[in-house]
């Protein structure tokens, strides 16, 4: 890439700290719950039913609006990328560095399709417990009808997205193929959530699903350290 080439890329991939931002609005508007929610049955919390059909609407427009900022950022990030796997000495190097930018490029579609999946799961539950007049276990058997029918692509792609980037992140920079310090391996967004459970745990909030918007915020953290090998190309040329 030229000088020019990676400069847009530095300055593009800052759409990711708005287009995450978005994100963890919608994270928060599905994940709040009040501190006395108790599961009812196995993924079910009665603290959806105190979600609002305008919190679910929130969190869909705002993992829309995301995921188009996300798209802004993440192309050019998957572009600088490529452009450095003939500098890829191993084949290993190689394989992991198609693997994360498998998963970068997955994120495209993943980020709405998060957000539409579990806001829709939430709100189901929430009309199906009115519709049974309050009947928990009515209404619990007939969710879990709607939720094993999606259960097979929501997790394949869960997985798929989340893994080929804890994956990959880590790994290239305990190998040295991304010129980072050790303790970037942190910025991994499954690692920034861990360290929100830890911290919800740890400190007695109002609330629950303070951890909820952790994730999102994970990959505005990993951007920057993306960012940082950016910026070591620019400076080379």
């Amino acid at each position: 890439m030229t000088k020019n080439e990676l400069k847009n890329v530095y300055r593009r991939m800052l759409w990711v700290i708005p287009g995450m931002l978005l994100a963890m609005l919608g994270d928060y508007c599905m994940g709040i719950e009040p501190k006395d929610s108790a599961v009812l049955s196995g993924m079910i919390s009665s603290g959806w039913l105190t979600i609002a059909d305008w919190r679910i609407a929130l969190s869909n427009i705002g993992g829309l609006l995301g995921t188009v900022c996300y798209t802004l950022a993440a192309l050019p990030f998957a572009a600088f990328l490529r452009s450095l796997l003939p500098q890829c000495g191993d084949k290993w190097d190689r394989r992991l560095l198609k693997l994360y930018i498998a998963g970068l490029l997955l994120g495209v579609m993943c980020f709405l399709y998060f957000h539409l999946e579990c806001g829709t799961l939430i709100h189901n539950f929430n009309l199906l417990y009115e519709a049974a007049g309050g009947d928990t276990e009515l209404a619990a058997a007939l969710w879990d009808r709607s939720y094993l029918v999606q259960f097979v692509p929501y997790w394949t792609t869960f997985f798929a997205f989340e893994l080929s980037v804890l994956i990959g992140w880590i790994a290239l920079i305990l190998r040295g193929t991304f010129a980072l310090k050790k303790t970037w391996i942190l910025a991994a967004p499954l690692i920034v959530a861990g360290i929100g459970y830890v911290l919800e745990l740890l400190i007695p909030w109002p609330f629950k699903g303070f951890v909820s918007g952790f994730e999102s915020f994970g990959w505005i953290v990993m951007f920057f350290g993306g960012r940082k090998l950016v910026l070591r190309e620019i400076e080379k040329e």
